[in-house]
């Protein structure tokens, strides 16, 4: 993945270089790659050929570098540092990092649309797998929860609202990425179903973690700003440490028994559920 995601933009050097730079720099980045990952291992378990699947699953990640970028800028969470360097606003500019930003949203959905095509479906077209992705994002998925994560007061959050935000801010896209998986493998509705609630405990878990590390983490450990959320309501501060820890255990506790069905298919994604509960960064 990471050989093939600078091979699917514009060369950096290509006009207008500053963008085409500033998409290179916030796609290459020492990420974790647990959005495509998901993709790719679910495709697989429902007998996708993973070579045929790469480049739906770097669209992922695009959508992910996205949305990343457009976090950090001053109007938002306004950080300095993500994966372990300044944030794209900082060595790019404002202009350039929002400029950038729309067109690797762009990229993903030209990506998969290509991608879709490429693939022998019966359950499942180009259109389908664009608009799965394209609902994910908007208003009432990615674009929507970190509306409310922006605009809500702490007075107003309590723990239902809370898990609404991030349930959109960051679930919307693991659920996408899996189901995406799923469609890309023609695997059978009640399949896609399975994964979406697998994803969906996975995302909140996942957060949660992300809430943990930026108490109890270090930059140099993380790569990213540390005690950013300290404005904000998170699971930690509802929760205290150990209760974020429960719900985060619980959570993923109900990701790995739906994936009962599987049987030892399955064993891909319990590992990544074990990599959320476990990580460090």
């Amino acid at each position: 993945m990471d050989r093939r995601l600078p091979e699917l933009l514009p060369l950096a050097g290509q006009r207008p270089e500053q963008v085409h730079g500033a998409m290179h720099y916030a796609l290459t980045g020492a990420g974790k790659r647990v959005r495509p990952v998901l993709t790719l291992a679910v495709a697989e378990i429902f007998g996708a050929r993973p070579d045929a699947v790469l480049d739906l699953a770097c669209a992922v990640e695009m959508v992910h570098a996205c949305s990343l970028v457009l976090d950090d800028l001053p109007s938002m969470d306004d950080a300095r540092m993500r994966r372990g360097r300044p944030t794209v606003h900082l060595a790019f500019g404002e202009n350039v990092a929002l400029l950038a930003a729309l067109a690797l949203l762009n990229r993903a959905y030209s990506l998969v649309a290509e991608s879709a095509h490429g693939l022998a479906l019966k359950r499942y077209g180009s259109e389908d797998m664009v608009h799965h992705l394209a609902a994910a994002i908007g208003s009432e998925g990615l674009i929507g929860g970190q509306a409310l994560d922006l605009l809500a007061r702490p007075g107003d959050l309590d723990l239902e609202l809370l898990e609404y935000i991030h349930s959109h801010k960051t679930g919307a896209l693991f659920m996408a990425a899996g189901e995406l998986g799923a469609m890309a493998a023609d695997a059978r509705r009640r399949d896609l179903e399975l994964i979406a609630r697998y994803a969906k405990n996975l995302g909140l878990a996942f957060q949660i973690a992300d809430d943990l590390l930026d108490v109890l983490g270090t930059a140099e450990v993380t790569g990213k700003d540390v005690l950013k959320d300290e404005a904000k309501v998170t699971f930690v501060k509802l929760l205290g440490v150990a209760g974020a820890r429960s719900l985060a255990a619980e959570l993923l506790g109900f990701a790995v028994d739906s994936l009962s069905p599987l049987g030892r298919k399955g064993d891909p994604l319990r590992a990544l559920a074990s990599f959320v509960q476990h990580r460090t960064r």
